[in-house]
């Protein structure tokens, strides 16, 4: 049974190292939450233009929006007057990062990666903009803007961020409540799945096999790509798996292309514009997805490879003097995670994949058939 106890070991060296940055992320999420409601965000993006396109990908970058938030608040600026296209740049860069994320990419895989991934997201939603402005539906095509995009129960489950309500009093209290208790509740579920990946893969997989089956041109970033858009894992969850990924050989690159094409491809995203925006969007939003995570995971492997930047990841305290900070925040994020646990916020996360599911039925048989 020593697999089990390298595999034990391996979760806790990541979730030591991690919990630091975690904190951090859960505790910047929660302000910008008081700072940027929800609300608020329709008013300021509500004009057409390639200026609010611009700024609902420059805002869908940190924003602290989970992921069933960012559908009714998608839906919000298009009601408000923003223009498709603005609302679709909304939609493809809130997912595949934010502050939380960002934080552990810079604790796990250090200051390059974590310029890269926000970047990327940047560049992901503008092409998606871009492409359909040069390419608008048909006047005859209407969005089905009144039909409903879940059932009032799967909108229950997301709790207070189905819908901008009005806020209690008191900041502090409102930022801790919303990064400490809901947004663990988010994402507390998939980050543990991702920390056992995590600990699997650099137990129980040998040094050098995925370089050596992979290796580190074009192919390795085609095989990340594939699998990564299966993967049903929010932008935190896939941070440590793609560190641990890039400690078994593979290349800055294709951990960039796993990170942007896991959270970005979830059906719930697809689902909204196929209704709401038109099925036309569906495929700008995969193909930009699919072609800018490969073309940005390229460029990042030449320009570490031309200038020789240092990219590599870290899943082990090893003789850190921190030691005490790490050890504070593991117990602190541990018992955020079990008393999220007990809540039940897993019985949500379990209702996200069977209406995922569902959903990835619904997108490619009757509304892609009528």
């Amino acid at each position: 049974m020593s697999w089990l106890r390298d595999i034990a070991v391996a979760i806790w060296d990541v979730f030591f190292v991690a919990s630091p940055y975690i904190l951090l992320g859960l505790g910047a999420a929660g302000l910008l939450h008081v700072l940027v409601p929800a609300d608020k965000v329709a008013r300021w993006l509500g004009r057409p233009g390639f200026g609010s396109v611009a700024r609902a990908a420059f805002l869908g970058i940190p924003l602290p929006l989970c992921s069933c938030a960012v559908v009714p608040v998608s839906i919000e600026l298009s009601r408000k007057g923003a223009s498709r296209e603005a609302s679709l740049a909304f939609l493809v860069s809130t997912p595949e990062t934010g502050v939380d994320s960002i934080l552990l990419t810079y604790g796990l895989m250090g200051p390059v990666m974590a310029v890269a991934r926000p970047i990327a997201a940047l560049v992901t939603s503008l092409v998606a903009a871009a492409v359909s402005l040069v390419n608008p539906p048909p006047a005859t095509e209407k969005p089905p803007a009144s039909k409903p995009l879940a059932a009032p129960a799967e909108e229950a489950a997301c709790g207070d961020c189905a819908a901008p309500n009005p806020a209690p009093p008191g900041k502090t209290r409102r930022a801790v409540r919303y990064g400490l208790v809901e947004m663990v509740d988010e994402i507390g579920f998939w980050l543990v799945i991702g920390l056992v990946l995590t600990g699997i893969i650099t137990a129980l997989v040998p040094d050098g096999v995925i370089e050596a089956t992979l290796g580190q041109g074009p192919w390795a970033l085609f095989a990340l790509l594939i699998l990564g858009i299966p993967l049903y894992m929010c932008a935190s969850a896939s941070t440590p798996v793609a560190a641990a990924l890039m400690l078994k050989g593979i290349s800055p690159g294709a951990a960039l292309v796993f990170l942007l094409a896991g959270p970005a491809t979830n059906a719930s995203s697809l689902v909204v514009i196929a209704r709401f925006f038109g099925r036309r969007f569906v495929s700008i939003y995969l193909a930009s997805v699919v072609v800018v995570a490969l073309g940005t995971g390229f460029l990042l492997d030449l320009l570490v490879d031309r200038f020789g930047w240092s990219v590599e990841a870290t899943l082990s305290a090893g003789e850190s003097r921190r030691w005490l900070l790490h050890l504070a925040s593991s117990g602190l994020l541990l018992i955020l995670l079990t008393a999220s646990f007990f809540r039940g916020s897993w019985r949500m996360a379990i209702r996200d994949v069977t209406r995922d599911l569902r959903q990835w039925r619904t997108l490619f048989g009757d509304e892609l058939s009528s």
